[in-house]
C-alpha cells in the first residue's frame, strides 16, 4: 500500500526534451548554463546576448538584471545604458537597487538624471517598507526549519518534531500574510518588487487549500497585468489542483511516495493532457520537462 509522505515543488527543472519550440528550448539551455556554470564575464555576456536575440527580449527580470551585471563587468557602456532603461520599466524594479555597489557607477553617467526620474516613477516602493520587511521575515521562518529536513541523519522522532514546528510556523505565517494583504493589498511587483513577491509566494504555497485557491485568483490577475511572475502562477495553480485531487497542468508537483518495499521514490502528480504539457509550460516561462524519468502517481487509489 503506497502512502503519501511529502509534497515537493520542483524548483528548477532543466530537462530539455519535448520542447514546444526550438527557440524556447535553446533559450532554456543557455539559461541553465549561465545559472549553473562558473563563467568569465565576457562568456556570460555573449550567452545573455544570444538569449536576448533568440527570444526578442529577455522575459525574466532576474535574467535581465544579471545581463546588466555582466555588461557592467565587461565595460560595455552602450549595452549597459540600454539594459538599465529596460529594467527600470519593469514593475518589479526597485530604485534602491542603485545603492548597490555594482550599480553605483551609473549615478555618475550623463543619463543619470533622466534615469533617476524614471526610477522614481517606476520603482518607488518606500511606502511598502514594512510590508517588504515582514514578507522577508516570514520567508526566513518558512525556510529555517524546512532546511533541517534536508539532514538525512534525522530519526523519525526528530523528523516528526521538526514537522510539528513547521506546521506551527506555517499557521503563524498564514495569519500574518492574511493580515498584510488586508492592509496593503496583494504583494505585486509594483508594491514590493520581484524578490519580496517571491517571498510571499513561497509562504503562500504552504498555506491551507482555501487560502491557496484565493491566492491563485489574485496572482492570476497580477500576471495578466504584468505584475507577477507567470512561473509562480503555474506552481500555485498546480498546487491548488493537487489539493483538490485533480490532475495538474504544468508538471510542477512531484510527491515522495513510499513503495511496497518501504523505499521512498519521487513520482509525478498526474498531468492533464500530457502531450500539451510543454506548450503550457512555455506559456508560463517554465523550461521544457522530460516526464519519462518519473512514474505517475495514481491519486485515485
Amino acid at each position: 500500500m503506497k502512502k503519501l509522505c511529502l509534497i515537493i515543488a520542483i524548483n528548477n527543472l532543466a530537462f530539455f526534451l519535448f520542447a514546444q519550440t526550438p527557440e524556447w528550448e535553446t533559450y532554456c539551455k543557455l539559461r541553465n548554463i549561465v545559472g549553473h556554470e562558473t563563467l568569465q564575464p565576457d562568456s556570460a555576456f555573449d550567452i545573455y546576448y544570444t538569449m536576448d536575440s533568440i527570444y526578442n527580449g529577455i522575459p525574466f527580470f532576474t535574467d535581465l538584471y544579471e545581463y546588466l551585471e555582466t555588461s557592467i563587468a565587461v565595460g560595455n557602456q552602450e549595452k549597459t545604458k540600454e539594459l538599465i532603461f529596460r529594467l527600470v520599466q519593469w514593475k518589479c524594479w526597485d530604485n534602491r537597487f542603485f545603492d548597490l555597489h555594482q550599480l553605483e557607477a551609473i549615478k555618475h553617467t550623463d543619463y543619470w538624471p533622466r534615469l533617476d526620474s524614471l526610477s522614481q516613477n517606476y520603482g518607488n516602493k518606500m511606502a511598502y517598507t514594512d510590508y517588504i520587511n515582514r514578507l522577508y521575515n516570514m520567508k526566513e521562518r518558512d525556510q529555517q526549519y524546512r532546511g533541517l529536513l534536508r539532514n538525512k541523519q534525522l530519526t523519525k522522532e526528530e523528523s516528526d518534531s521538526v514537522w510539528s514546528v513547521i506546521h506551527h510556523t506555517d499557521s503563524v505565517n498564514l495569519h500574518q500574510l492574511n493580515e498584510l494583504i488586508k492592509i496593503y493589498g496583494f504583494p505585486t511587483w509594483e508594491k514590493v518588487g520581484y524578490h519580496f513577491a517571491f517571498c510571499a509566494w513561497l509562504v503562500a504555497q504552504h498555506a491551507d487549500s482555501l487560502f491557496i485557491s484565493q491566492y491563485v485568483e489574485s496572482l492570476n490577475e497580477a500576471v495578466a497585468n504584468n505584475n507577477a511572475n507567470p512561473s509562480n502562477l503555474a506552481y500555485m495553480i498546480d498546487r491548488d489542483l493537487m489539493n483538490r485531487n485533480l490532475p495538474q497542468l504544468y508538471g510542477t508537483q512531484i510527491i515522495g511516495v513510499y513503495n511496497d518495499n518501504n523505499v521512498l521514490e519521487n513520482m509525478l502528480w498526474p498531468v492533464e493532457n500530457m502531450k500539451q504539457l510543454n506548450a503550457r509550460r512555455e506559456r508560463m516561462l517554465l523550461a521544457p520537462m522530460d516526464t519519462t524519468k518519473y512514474k505517475i502517481y495514481n491519486f485515485q487509489k
